[in-house]
């Protein structure tokens, strides 16, 4: 039976587009029992630029500035890359992790994943480039994100193919796979409800000494 664990703030991180309205529908299913942010990356998915943020580190340090002290995340595919520098980087400002369709981090083209990076730039050629030039790869340090974590992969995604879920899966110490058949990288957008109720249950789960991580 699943207990009710200390409700954090959840914090939502689109996918390189920063089309948050896309991640709008799950948070809404799941606002009833907890405050709910869903994060824009400025000049990206009609959000207003800000010319001072130049790297990605930039942006990583203009969300947390912005952010509660500690809460839950959900990302959505490159916003996973931000997920797991601040799981390295900061790990006491998280709580636990639901990644969707992460794309990058590891080598994904390796696993089979195509490269979207030339269709964002035709599509998009003015914004920021900060998910388009990251290369991050912190496949060596996974081992240290002890943090609860839910993946959610579809086995239909070109982007990021379920091989890319196994491979986190295998060496993130405290991780779940979930594989929807039949979902494409528009899984957060095709199927919310079933996404929702799998991430209600990650957060109410309590893991034992989660609290003093």
């Amino acid at each position: 039976m699943l207990q009710t664990a200390p409700a954090l703030p959840l914090v939502f991180f689109p996918g390189a587009g920063g089309r948050v309205e896309n991640l709008r529908p799950i948070a809404l299913r799941l606002a009833p029992r907890r405050e709910t942010i869903l994060s824009e990356y400025p000049g990206l998915g009609g959000a207003a630029a800000n010319p001072k943020l130049v790297t990605f580190t930039d942006l990583q340090a203009y969300l947390l500035a912005r952010l509660p002290e500690r809460f839950d995340l959900v990302t959505m595919s490159m916003g996973g890359v931000l997920a797991l520098r601040i799981a390295l980087d900061f790990p006491e400002r998280l709580r636990k992790l639901t990644l969707l369709a992460t794309s990058g981090g590891v080598n994904v083209a390796a696993l089979g994943g195509i490269d979207w990076r030339d269709t964002f730039r035709r599509v998009q050629p003015q914004a920021p480039s900060w998910f388009v030039d990251d290369r991050t790869d912190v496949s060596s340090r996974l081992g240290e994100i002890r943090h609860d974590t839910l993946l959610i992969y579809g086995d239909a995604d070109l982007i990021a193919p379920p091989e890319v879920g196994h491979l986190l899966a295998r060496h993130l110490p405290s991780s779940r796979l979930e594989i929807i058949a039949g979902a494409t990288h528009d899984l957060e957008i095709d199927h919310p409800d079933y996404i929702a109720s799998l991430i209600e249950a990650h957060l109410r789960k309590v893991v034992i000494g989660e609290d003093e991580r």
